[in-house]
């Protein structure tokens, strides 16, 4: 079988490597790149102000795999004092490509608010409506300050599907 990529609510498992949120930035990007290849996109450093949103200053570093973002800091986290360049982050919202990407626990894009409750401990589970839509559902697991996986679905209701799963802190508007 060949490595695979898993998300989960304290950072990525890449292959046989655990990267957790706080993980150095250039090790998280070996890590994903052994088992996707290259990114299709790098931004370097960059204002943490700008094309992403209002992302965790003062600077930021976009990596992507297509549909597999993750984020990186230098700033201070719960994970390091201000000038470490550390992973903090993930997006992914399209199991065209790369390919479907799972959590540990075998939630995908695709999968139901129902499935979520029945794998997830459903007390760290909440489920409201999206800010932007009142009829997009948006979901959260074990939600810290800076852990736990959330994202959007088709709805609200236990048979919605989920359109998103991100990890850790994200970027604002």
């Amino acid at each position: 079988m060949p490595p695979v990529i898993e998300l989960s609510d304290e950072g990525i498992q890449a292959g046989d490597e655990w990267v957790h949120f706080g993980y150095d930035d250039d090790d998280t990007v070996s890590a994903i790149e052994a088992v996707l290849g290259a990114p299709t996109k790098d931004t370097g450093w960059i204002d943490a102000f700008g094309d992403y949103g209002v992302c965790h200053p003062p600077l930021l570093r976009v990596v992507e795999w297509d549909s597999l973002v993750t984020l990186h800091t230098n700033g201070d986290t719960d994970f390091w004092f201000g000038g470490v360049e550390h992973f903090y982050g993930y997006y992914y919202t399209n199991v065209a490509s790369p390919p479907d990407i799972r959590t540990t626990e075998d939630i995908g894009i695709g999968s139901t608010l129902g499935d979520l409750k029945a794998t997830y401990d459903p007390a760290k589970i909440v489920i409201d409506e999206a800010f932007f839509d009142p009829a997009v559902g948006f979901w959260s697991y074990d939600s810290n300050p800076w852990t736990g996986m959330w994202g959007y679905a088709t709805g609200q209701g236990d048979g919605d599907t989920i359109t998103s799963i991100n990890g850790g802190r994200g970027c604002g508007e």
